[in-house]
């Protein structure tokens, strides 16, 4: 794995991917699909909550273009939920009667828009949660919803930490990322098919020049399907981005 990182201060490094973490110990939650509005639009939202209510940090999980949130929720949820994170995916078709994302609606400049003003809106409903802390909200895209991620990222403030996943800046944002952006991982496949890895060059390249504190990994041979042991060492990279940017140290001290 071709592994970058860089922070506003520090030089662009070469490094190795972490070994697995120890296995956290398994923490109450409750799964349900609830409900939030966007607009005149009802969300449905697919959420892991830990019990006992507290100020947990969170997660947001966006699905890509075939609208895969359960599925996308069951591969990222259960080492996190035991670890007492709150997380939660917004069914964020549902603002335009969507069910699968072709590449023409993606880029007719209408429907991108209103998915990204209903993941704000998600934002909004965790906020409220009783369990959640407001201040440690991350996300999470894959493919469209990565796209989706770094959109969050660039213009709502709330996010603390960004996680990209076979995707890249949206198509004509490259102007629009702040500074203050929140820290950033690039995970791609060097094959990927559908999604070329120059999107994450070019991400990288914004991230470095706006001098956001970023990660980039690229995994030779992969293609934009993850195979299983190239799936555990992403999952393995996620969790140590987002313990070191969002959750501040909680999971690997629940792993002790």
């Amino acid at each position: 794995i071709r592994s970058f990182a860089s922070s506003s201060t520090d030089p662009a490094y070469v490094g190795e991917i972490a070994p697995a973490p120890a296995k956290f110990p398994q923490a109450a939650s409750v799964h349900c699909m609830a409900r939030y509005t966007s607009g005149t639009a009802n969300i449905h939202i697919d959420q892991f909550e830990p019990e006992p209510s507290g100020e947990h940090p969170a997660l947001l999980v966006l699905h890509g273009s075939g609208g895969a949130a359960s599925y996308w929720m069951s591969r990222f949820a259960p080492s996190l939920r035991d670890a007492g994170v709150a997380i939660y995916a917004p069914h964020y078709f549902d603002k335009t009667a969507t069910t699968r994302a072709t590449a023409a609606m993606i880029l007719d400049g209408r429907h991108f828009a209103a998915w990204l003003k209903a993941i704000e809106d998600a934002v909004s409903y965790v906020c409220e949660r009783s369990c959640v802390d407001p201040a440690r909200i991350g996300v999470l895209g894959i493919s469209l919803g990565g796209y989706l991620a770094v959109g969050l990222g660039i213009q709502d403030r709330r996010i603390r930490a960004v996680v990209e996943l076979s995707g890249g800046v949206p198509l004509g944002w490259e102007d629009r990322m702040p500074l203050e952006m929140a820290p950033t991982l690039v995970l791609h496949g060097e094959r990927d098919d559908v999604v070329p890895v120059a999107e994450a060059y070019k991400l990288q390249a914004l991230l470095q020049q706006r001098r956001v504190r970023h990660e980039v990994a690229i995994f030779p041979n992969q293609t934009h399907w993850f195979s299983g042991t190239a799936q555990a060492e992403l999952l393995v990279r996620c969790a140590a981005f987002l313990d070191r940017h969002l959750f501040h140290a909680q999971v690997l001290r629940k792993a002790g």
